[in-house]
């Protein structure tokens, strides 16, 4: 009675190690199971086929591991399994023929039905192509990541359905970060841009989402991890969309050109102002008197030019040197522009200055009251050489001329009268009856 129970009982063990073995061949794993003393009781015929072994070599499966892996893996796959917890290891075997493979082994314990534990079941699969894929595309990243460092372009991708940034080292070393220390989201974007800057930034990335423009293009300010600003040139566009149009990924680049936009705006105003007296020069006076000429016509009333040449300047040139001519220059721009504070100060060349003020609605008096201001302008009281008073013409817009043209050429009759007059005074223009 007990041989047949246990003829019947290995028939259908053997029944089933066939309808699984069968089963697990169509299966693009492997298949294994160990009992609760750690023997591989079943392994699927793939097995011999990733490695190359035989079934009598099953016993030394641990061998087929890489030398390296042999170290730690055997040890982590029984540290979980005396935690009766699940695994998932990944490592390399060696083939009969040489050659070595990645494998992914995951496994699980197992429970007879009276929940007593009985083993694990397990399956192993070849990963050597995903780690082959990951392994090259880690080497593209280390290869752009250094050509980035060199050029010091950063990188940016978006995924726009679950709103992740990727940000390349050079990306982030941009701002003074380090790899790590921001987490990039698309909901954090406009903590880093320039409040000046973030609606046309916005405005121009919603444009390239809707597909109303191919590329966003345009330069802004990005803040740093110091708390200050840094200039970036960025260019970006949507590289994925769905059947519907919709936008599912964008990247984009960015470039450090906080050094250029400071050349830039030092070129821009070179071409604006006097190096010496760091004064608005000639043709940005121009623009200035056009400008006040239109809020006048704008809001009513009058403005005032004042022109200004300081006196004598020719001998304090000639008598103590050009040193003393800057000087004598830079101390007279000082003096003006702090008399004037509500009016703007050119320096026209040589030694002659313009002053506008928009607002002068006042009497002549109080004008030419101001005036005096510029007379003075040129003296000093602290012992330097080169003391000058000026000479100054005042004309009024647009009670004196309907242009810029006419108004300066009042102006200028009204200096000339303050030099025939003897100099070191202010006159108003006065028109020809």
């Amino acid at each position: 009675m007990l041989r047949a129970e246990l003829a019947r009982e290995t028939a259908l063990r053997k029944r089933y190690e066939t309808q699984l073995r069968q089963f697990s061949a169509s299966l693009p794993v492997v298949i294994w199971m160990a009992d609760a003393d750690r023997r591989l009781r079943f392994v699927s015929d793939n097995w011999y086929a990733i490695t190359g072994t035989g079934p009598d070599q099953l016993e030394s499966w641990v061998f087929t591991m890489h030398e390296e892996d042999r170290l730690t893996v055997p040890g982590e796959i029984h540290a979980a399994a005396d935690r009766r917890e699940r695994f998932a290891i990944e490592y390399r075997i060696l083939k009969a023929d040489g050659t070595i493979a990645w494998v992914l082994n995951v496994g699980a314990p197992k429970f007879d039905e009276c929940g007593r534990y009985d083993g694990y079941v397990g399956a192993v699969m070849d990963v050597s192509e995903r780690r082959a894929a990951t392994e090259t595309l880690q080497d593209l990243e280390t290869r752009l990541s250094l050509a980035l460092d060199g050029t010091r372009v950063g990188v940016w991708d978006w995924d726009i359905a679950s709103g992740d940034v990727w940000l390349s080292d050079s990306a982030l070393a941009i701002q003074g970060y380090a790899v790590g220390e921001v987490k990039g989201h698309a909901a954090g974007f406009s903590d880093y841009i320039h409040p000046d800057d973030l609606e046309e930034h916005t405005r121009r990335i919603t444009a390239c989402l809707k597909d109303e423009q191919p590329m966003v293009n345009l330069e802004h300010r990005l803040r740093c991890k110091d708390g200050g600003w840094v200039w970036v040139a960025e260019r970006s566009r949507v590289v994925e969309r769905d059947a519907q149009g919709r936008a599912l990924r964008m990247i984009g680049t960015r470039t450090d050109i906080s050094d250029q936009r400071e050349r830039d705006e030092r070129l821009r105003w070179l071409a604006a102002h006097d190096v010496l007296t760091e004064l608005p020069n000639r043709g940005r006076f121009q623009e200035l008197l056009l400008a006040a000429m239109r809020e006048t016509d704008a809001r009513g009333g009058r403005m005032a030019l004042m022109l200004v040449d300081l006196d004598h300047f020719k001998a304090v040139n000639d008598g103590f040197g050009h040193d003393a001519g800057d000087a004598l220059l830079r101390r007279a721009a000082r003096r003006l522009r702090d008399a004037f504070t509500t009016g703007s100060v050119s320096r026209l060349g040589g030694d002659e200055f313009a002053i506008l003020l928009p607002d002068a609605g006042r009497h002549s008096e109080e004008v030419m009251a101001l005036a005096a201001q510029a007379v003075r302008a040129g003296t000093t009281d602290s012992g330097e050489p080169g003391e000058s008073t000026a000479s100054v013409g005042v004309a009024f817009y647009p009670d004196h001329a309907g242009n810029a043209a006419d108004l300066t050429k009042a102006a200028d009759v009204a200096l000339y009268m303050a030099k025939q007059a003897g100099r070191a005074c202010a006159r108003l223009y006065e028109p020809r009856r």
